[in-house]
């Protein structure tokens, strides 16, 4: 078997590979991405038409992180030729009383980000599609809204080709040896060696990390979406109702999320984790009724006007560890291998994710606070941890 020789090769063409493979263009490099499907497939995490972008967090690394990935994704709408951002506005809904929403109203007023609270009553006069629980409140931020994941993805896709960057789809990777200096990668149809790697396979990476000396603690989660068919669909427009969260860790609806309607006709809504749980070779892309019961309830009760009759079902995959962070992190023993797994909530990070990587790759370290998303802390006691993202009762009563 021929190898061929190439300086950065990526594995994974989803959203973190082929953002990693456009920022790398823009630095005069010529990457190659390995990708195990067809280029726009639907058996990953990087596909369903939108994917929430909102300005705070409850934990302040990501909302510090979150201006630089808006002022990436402009720069990526620039070069693409095409918008990607659409900040429809957005609210956080839940009890008074629930403490992941109020560290996120915290945390927005330490920064400065706009952000209104409303009750019941007031968040009705602004969006009366919501029917809210007499001690629930509503904090809407102007900043919040959806990518165009689809349109992000394609436009990625042509903008690192046209920059120079050789990407290889259904092509899947076999092995991967680490050398002394870069790495030794097998797929299907050749073999590569490359002076720096980068894994962003999502879903698909324990096996491939595993191959490097890393047996991550992963789980790979079904997340489920459905569309929901409006009785009056001009209020469920961009222009009359936001991207939503549900916030109340401690009852099964909390984590219940949604989108006004974009392209595919209806409100689509889902549940941050369904908790069906599966081996990623065994994916089928099959809906789960319970899932899809869970999230119709919420939408009987709450948003009673999309509630009726459900258009469509879509599924993409979470690959999480026990805490939710990210790991965006350099290999602990191969420093010529980096890698990023974004824990089911980071496609609104996509392009500064991508950019990071690239300055692994070509730097090998990068300007950003990164404090808790080291590989190595699922090994290392000693490496900095951060709290878990959220209190997921639900969770971890199903693990």
């Amino acid at each position: 078997m021929t190898s061929t020789h190439t300086e950065i090769l990526i594995i994974g063409g989803g959203g973190m590979g082929l953002s990693a493979a456009y920022q790398l263009t823009k630095m005069g490099k010529k990457p190659l991405v390995l990708e195990q499907f067809a280029m726009g497939h639907t058996r990953g995490s990087s596909h369903t038409e939108h994917r929430l972008i909102r300005r705070t967090y409850n934990d302040d690394i990501y909302s510090t992180l979150m201006p630089h990935s808006y002022r990436l994704w402009a720069e990526l709408e620039k070069d693409a030729g095409r918008k990607l951002v659409y900040l429809c506005g957005g609210v956080e809904i839940g009890p008074d009383d629930d403490p992941t929403l109020n560290d996120i109203i915290r945390i927005s007023r330490e920064l400065d980000v706009p952000t209104d609270v409303w009750t019941p009553a007031e968040a009705r006069q602004h969006y009366p599609q919501f029917h809210l629980r007499p001690n629930w409140i509503m904090a809407f931020c102007p900043m919040n809204g959806f990518v165009a994941v689809d349109d992000a993805q394609a436009g990625l896709w042509e903008t690192a080709l046209r920059m120079g960057a050789t990407i290889r789809d259904e092509e899947p990777v076999l092995q991967i040896e680490p050398l002394s200096h870069g790495a030794r990668v097998v797929t299907t149809k050749g073999e590569y060696t490359c002076d720096k790697l980068i894994i962003a396979a999502g879903a698909y990476v324990k096996k491939l990390l595993a191959q490097t000396g890393l047996d991550v603690p992963y789980f790979i989660e079904v997340n489920q979406v459905q569309w929901f068919e409006p009785d009056d669909p001009a209020m469920y427009m961009p222009d009359k109702f936001p991207v939503w969260i549900v916030r109340d860790d401690h009852e099964p609806i909390g984590g219940t999320y949604g989108f006004p309607t974009f392209r595919y006709p209806g409100a689509k809504a889902g549940i941050h984790h369904s908790n069906v749980f599966i081996d990623v070779e065994q994916y089928d892309q099959q809906p789960y009724p319970e899932t899809t019961e869970k999230v119709a309830a919420f939408m009987r009760e709450f948003i009673p006007g999309a509630s009726q009759k459900i258009l469509k079902v879509g599924a993409c995959l979470y690959d999480f560890p026990p805490d939710e962070h990210f790991v965006i992190s350099k290999h602990p023993q191969y420093p010529d291998i980096s890698m990023a797994n974004m824990a089911g909530h980071g496609y609104k990070f996509t392009p500064l994710v991508g950019l990071i990587l690239a300055q692994f790759a070509t730097q090998g370290r990068t300007e950003f606070d990164l404090t808790g998303f080291d590989v190595a802390r699922f090994f290392d006691e000693n490496v900095p941890r951060r709290k878990a993202i959220h209190v997921d009762v639900m969770r971890e009563q199903a693990l």
